[in-house]
């Protein structure tokens, strides 16, 4: 159960001191932890009793026990009774403005990190509603300023509660920068409302004593109480941006050094003896010790003892406990601590006796020796401050688990066992709350030393995710745990599972294209990390697939080969072939010869490296490279299966240049391997015509020809009228035509026959005439042909051509242009 609130006959004093005291203690641990009612609004400094004040109450009551619809009905209901324009109308606007912050921080927890920026502007926007309804629809009412000052708090309210969100998952440097814009402009508007509450108070106190005020006028006094607050409110938020970094970074420190001078000059223009100052002095202790002043700090905190011997208040004993903390003095803070709950004795305390829950927090993770006091301590924390105040208090541990995660820290400084984060993750799992647990259970995996251990975690984690929609974050915990772990023999198991995950659609918005990119990188994460694990081959394969099945068979041939050379298993050879046969067999000529360059250099180092391959290599050499890059003279192939005796053939008849004639007996040999060695002397017959006819005769015997395989076998064997009408005939009837036509062009220029040559013309005329006059590919086929008629010693007639071109559609491209004169001159 919460404190019960005060009785109705002392609730405005007791009131206004909560609200001066809350708005001061923000650092502080538990600075977003609670809902600041009333601040900076007249109603919270009235020294009347008004009317509706037990409403008030009851509205208290029931938001903190979180009874937010109850409160906000109780709001609503009020202001129905309360006209716009009047005094009551404004505070009941105010009220139901902080019921709604106090939802809209609680529903910043509820998205994906990844989005928590875009959240926040939206939660102060609906939380300020309606406030910028009585605001737009009486702009110059007396409560003006003090509904500004209630925006400003809301604002502060879900950007605290934002840092809280954040702080659960690992530092983003992007979401940093957009939160801190937040907070600079937050604190530029607080600047900004202090000068007009400043105007304001030099008004009502420049006016003459009248004998009578309206009842809605806002008295000097109350600017002058409001100027306080703002001016505190100014520090609050220069101390809360250290937040925002790393504990113990330098942005960190540097940060706190600059709410220390902010709290300063706080200082300079508050009171004395006022209750104020007191609080500031005490914000500006608080960031001389997140700086690292520890001395100046030291000399403040004293004095304010000194001065004062009899002040427990819990604000300065948490600052006394974290002064010997800063120290390295854990026994001395721990007699604070002991004589403080000695004294206070009842659990249930006031809020803010929260400061020194999160201050023994502090010390039980610095000192002690069983993590499962810090779990129990946890548990008393949140059930004196409620929900955020737990998290708050997770996310303070687990910026002590990051740090000393690191090796690099103190060797004397205690190791927070993972175990704590993660069974505070499987409570909020029990909770039905399986977001915060996912991000409590990531930190635990990535944290965790121990790889059984940390895979556990990671698992528990993704699945946390998934079941909040966030199968992105479940993928990256799989895949970031895997990675620390990458030596363990279950590591590749975890990220072959995200691809598994991010080869289903997402839920809520999915994008198929990102995150098809995404489970190609893991898929080759897969195979680079763990080349020689089965983990690798069922990963290639399935990237292989995808990217064949997209289009990129080039891609998919380089991928397995990389895969073979880092892996180097013996049992890879055959599939990274079959990959690199069907990227080959689409190219040109001349761009397989590039590939083939590359290809063979790979293999020769793979050869040299392990005998392994030695034998495999040679025979795919056979079948795959050009003459000029077969250097395996001085080793034999080993097998008597038809098979290799025909690669034994094959090979010599290749080596020879198809010298001595004769037949490849195909008996008995393996579709693939024919299917590759009638590719292999195709392209032979094409880069050295004096192979064609002894190529062609070989092919003209070897099964399972097709019709344009035979016809062209036969045009190389025999070179004669009837094969050459053959190549016309089926390259102006295949599809697609272009290619069709320049298949045929290719083959019938290649030869040595003057009539083959004039056919090869007039298939590149056809493939002009389906081409658009002008475009490149049509002057290509023009030049091909005006080419080919200067190699079989017509120049009149290509001459002829080259002026008609350059008459009639004279090509705009340079080089093209020159490429038409250079024939068109006699």
């Amino acid at each position: 159960m919460r404190p019960r609130p005060p009785h109705p006959n002392v609730i405005a004093s007791s009131l206004r001191k909560h609200c001066l005291l809350v708005h001061a203690y923000r650092r502080w641990r538990w600075v977003v932890c609670i809902i600041v009612f009333g601040v900076t609004s007249p109603f919270c400094f009235a020294g009347v009793r008004a009317t509706d004040d037990t409403a008030n109450d009851l509205v208290q009551a029931l938001t903190a026990s979180g009874r937010l619809n109850d409160a906000e009905w109780v709001c609503r209901n009020q202001l129905g009774r309360h006209p716009q324009g009047l005094l009551r109308h404004a505070k009941w606007s105010a009220r139901l403005a902080h019921v709604l912050a106090e939802r809209n921080a609680a529903s910043i927890f509820d998205g994906k990190i990844a989005d928590l920026s875009q959240r926040v502007d939206p939660a102060i926007d609906s939380a300020c509603q309606p406030l910028v309804v009585l605001l737009s629809s009486y702009p110059e009412s007396p409560s003006a300023v003090f509904l500004r000052a209630t925006r400003l708090a809301i604002r502060q309210r879900i950007l605290g509660a934002a840092i809280v969100a954040a702080s659960v998952s690992p530092p983003d440097p992007t979401l940093t920068n957009e939160l801190l814009s937040k907070f600079s402009r937050l604190q530029y508007d607080v600047n900004e409302l202090q000068e007009t509450a400043r105007q304001e108070w030099s008004k009502r106190t420049a006016e003459p004593p009248r004998a009578a005020q309206p009842p809605d006028r806002i008295a000097a006094d109350q600017y002058q109480r409001l100027l306080q607050e703002l001016a505190l409110e100014r520090v609050s938020i220069a101390l809360l941006q250290s937040e925002l970094f790393p504990k113990d970074s330098d942005d960190y420190r540097a940060a706190a050094a600059d709410a220390a001078v902010v709290a300063e000059a706080a200082m300079l223009a508050l009171p004395d003896g006022s209750e104020a100052k007191r609080v500031a002095t005490g914000l500006r202790a608080e960031s001389l010790l997140r700086s690292g002043d520890v001395t100046a700090a030291a000399e403040i905190i004293t004095a304010a003892g000194a001065s004062s011997p009899t002040d427990d208040s819990p604000r300065w004993i948490a600052l006394r406990v974290r002064l010997e903390l800063a120290r390295g003095d854990t026994s001395s803070a721990r007699a604070i601590c002991d004589a403080y709950y000695q004294s206070s004795g009842s659990e249930d305390a006031e809020p803010e006796s929260l400061e020194v829950d999160f201050a023994t927090l502090d010390l039980l993770l610095a000192d002690a020796k069983d993590d499962g006091q810090v779990a129990r301590w946890i548990d008393r924390i949140e059930r004196r401050g409620g929900v955020f105040a737990r998290r708050r208090a997770e996310s303070i541990a687990i910026a002590m688990l990051r740090s000393t995660a690191s090796p690099t820290e103190m060797a004397d400084r205690r190791r927070l066992s993972p175990a704590l984060i993660a069974a505070q993750g499987e409570d909020w799992l029990r909770r039905n709350d399986p977001r915060q647990a996912a991000g409590l259970l990531r930190e635990a995996a990535l944290a965790e030393p121990v790889p059984e251990a940390a895979f556990q975690y990671a698992a528990k984690s993704a699945a946390a995710a998934i079941a909040a929609k966030d199968s992105q974050q479940a993928i990256e915990v799989l895949r970031q745990t895997a990675r620390m772990h990458a030596v363990h023999d279950h590591a590749n198991q975890l990220t072959m599972q995200a691809a598994l995950l991010a080869s289903k659609p997402f839920a809520g918005a999915d994008d198929p294209k990102r995150r098809l990119t995404l489970l190609e990188d893991l898929l080759k994460e897969v195979s680079q990390t763990w080349p020689s694990s089965e983990a690798a081959i069922k990963a290639n394969e399935w990237l292989c697939r995808i990217l064949v099945q997209s289009g990129r068979q080039e891609q998919a041939a380089r991928d397995a080969l990389e895969l073979l050379t880092l892996g180097q298993r013996v049992d890879q050879f055959e599939p990274t072939l079959a990959l690199w046969f069907d990227y080959l067999s689409e190219l040109e000529p001349d761009q397989a010869t590039n590939e083939l360059d590359s290809l063979a250099a790979t293999l020769g180092e793979l050869a040299a490296e392990n005998d392994a391959f030695a034998n495999p290599i040679h025979r795919a050499a056979i079948l795959f490279f050009d003459r000029s890059q077969m250097a395996f003279e001085t080793t034999t192939l080993t097998g008597a299966d038809p098979s290799t005796e025909f690669l034994r053939r094959l090979e010599r008849f290749r080596a020879s240049g198809g010298g001595g004639g004769g037949t490849i007996a195909t008996d008995g040999v393996n579709d693939t391997i024919l299917s590759r060695a009638r590719w292999r002397l195709q392209r032979d017959a094409m880069l050295d015509a004096a192979t064609q006819h002894a190529v062609g005769s070989v092919l003209l015997g070897w099964p399972d020809s097709s019709e344009w395989q035979t016809a062209m076998a036969r045009f190389w064997s025999e070179q004669n009228e009837p094969s050459i009408t053959a190549i016309v005939r089926l390259s102006l009837s295949g599809d697609p035509q272009p290619q069709s036509l320049q298949r045929g062009m290719r083959l019938l220029a290649g030869s040595d026959s003057k009539a083959a040559m004039r056919a090869a013309i007039e298939l590149a005329d056809r493939l002009a005439a389906t081409m658009k006059i002008g475009e490149d590919d049509w002057y290509q086929a023009k030049l091909q042909a005006i080419e080919w008629l200067n190699q079989i010693g017509d120049p009149q007639q290509a001459r002829k051509r080259a002026q008609y071109v350059l008459l009639l559609h004279r090509p705009t491209e340079e080089a093209t242009h020159k490429r038409f004169e250079a024939f068109a001159k006699d």
